[in-house]
């Protein structure tokens, strides 16, 4: 809701990643790919950084 939380919850986070979206490409030799839709924001580097993680635990 626009306001930032010095200790978010667990719902708060969640809502975050909701519109993370992987795309899978298949490419011409049959394997398929991972990619992200778009760049995480910079919040979801934040939150994955401080887990850390980084993007490429979805692609």
């Amino acid at each position: 809701g626009g306001r930032k939380l010095t200790r978010p919850t667990g719902q708060a986070i969640f809502q975050l990643f909701w519109y993370v979206r992987v795309v899978l490409l298949e490419l011409p030799d049959g394997r398929i790919q991972r990619a992200l839709g778009q760049p995480l924001t910079y919040e979801q580097r934040r939150i994955l950084q401080g887990l850390g993680m980084d993007e490429s635990i979805y692609v």
